[in-house]
């Protein structure tokens, strides 16, 4: 009978901010622990949240193998793999001192505007190990500043957010980017003449969740993606590379599958050069519909492996150009901060709200827009009115975020 032990461990300090003061820390540490058993085909499973010790989960697996849920795939092995992504975490005392001095600066210069949600330190284990020669670990710690804010005068629930995600928190660079930011919101412009202007963003997680669901291999096999019996064709602009990447530096989450599969050089490219080379598959897919095998199980610690749920988390946009400004040549563009509400249909069409955005010029955020409206297809944003996905970007929100990418939009005012 073959063995696999999963175990995760979160560490975390939250400061909760309400009215731009501290109002209360939190602090956690748990530990979940996951069993899995292989015999004659069928996989069995037990959990637990807590130091509960392995016999008595091992012993439940075992158990649970009665279930007859198959899993006859060869198990991932001979593989030893250990990584420290931050060995300096932030510990508590130094995320309560960053926060009241961040707190500080914001009321004392920023007393226009009120300020809440979180500042956490985080550190995360995850190990899998099994019984045939399987040793992963990986193990990271991040600084996340996610603060909306609200400005006094406005009967809003809030009128946008300051966002920082990093490994490292620097001060100065935060401040450097968020004074401008801060600014910015306070000059209000409206939007630039014409039906079709530059739109940038950073949050592409609407795109990424779309696009996750039409590369799914189980879909795509059976004829229910947008890219079904599209193996090989150009599907979008040439310079577009849409990678599954499990970088852990680049997407602050293990390197590894939940089925202990680790991709050479970390990430494996779906749509290469505008092209569809291969789809998400864990072994079961790849084994049932005859789909090359690309290491894309998920599943939760107490769960069988599996392509189903987002993969959003681990799609990223290999970066294709380098100079906003350059792209733009003078032209005045928006930068969507936060677009709640919009989604695409089955067929790519696309529309969201903008609540929040700013002109944007390229280097630097000019001015607060008003609320409006954009609209288009997958088909047209990632083809012939893709601007880029951006290396150097000049607005920071931390170095754990998508890229700034930018396409043309219909603007609906």
């Amino acid at each position: 009978m073959k063995q696999e032990f999963i175990t995760i461990r979160n560490k975390e300090t939250t400061a909760r901010i309400q009215a731009s003061q501290v109002a209360a820390v939190r602090i956690k540490d748990i530990t979940k622990q996951g069993v899995r058993v292989y015999r004659d085909g069928k996989i069995g499973i037990a959990g637990a949240v807590g130091d509960a010790p392995k016999e008595e989960l091992l012993q439940g697996a075992v158990e649970n193998l009665k279930a007859g849920i198959p899993y006859p795939y060869e198990l991932t092995g001979n593989l030893q793999d250990r990584r420290d992504c931050n060995p300096e975490p932030m510990g508590s005392q130094e995320l309560l001192e960053q926060a009241e001095a961040i707190l500080q600066v914001l009321e004392k210069d920023y007393s226009d505007f009120i300020f809440s949600e979180s500042i956490t330190a985080q550190e995360v284990t995850v190990q899998m190990q099994n019984s045939e020669g399987l040793d992963l670990e990986y193990k990271d710690a991040y600084f996340a500043l996610s603060l909306m804010l609200k400005e006094k005068t406005s009967a809003n629930l809030a009128d946008g957010a300051l966002i920082c995600h990093t490994r490292s928190f620097d001060p100065e660079r935060f401040w450097s980017f968020n004074r401008s930011f801060l600014e910015a919101y306070r000059n209000k412009v409206e939007l630039p003449e014409g039906d079709v202007l530059p739109v940038f963003t950073v949050d592409i997680g609407v795109i990424l969740d779309f696009l996750g669901r039409h590369l799914h291999g189980e879909r795509f096999a059976k004829g229910g993606s947008l890219f079904s019996d599209k193996l090989g064709q150009r599907l979008f602009a040439e310079k577009i590379t849409l990678e599954l990447n499990r970088d852990p530096l680049e997407m602050a989450s293990p390197f590894f599958d939940a089925e202990g599969v680790v991709l050479p050089g970390d990430r494996l490219a779906l749509i290469e050069n505008g092209r569809l080379a291969r789809v998400l598959t864990d072994k079961k897919t790849a084994q049932s519909f005859g789909l090359e095998h690309t290491g894309a199980a998920l599943g939760e610690y107490d769960d069988p492996p599996t392509i189903d749920g987002s993969q959003a988390r681990h799609l990223f946009f290999r970066p294709d150009s380098q100079n906003v400004a350059a792209a733009l040549q003078g032209r005045p563009a928006i930068f969507a901060l936060i677009c709640s509400g919009g989604d695409f249909t089955a067929d790519g069409s696309f529309a969201t709200p903008v609540q929040i955005s700013f002109l944007f010029d390229g280097e630097r955020l000019v001015g607060k827009l008003p609320e409006f409206a954009m609209r288009s297809n997958l088909f047209k944003m990632l083809g012939e009115d893709y601007i880029g996905t951006f290396a150097d970007s000049p607005l920071y929100f931390g170095e754990i975020t998508w890229p700034l990418q930018g396409y043309y939009m219909t603007i609906v005012r």
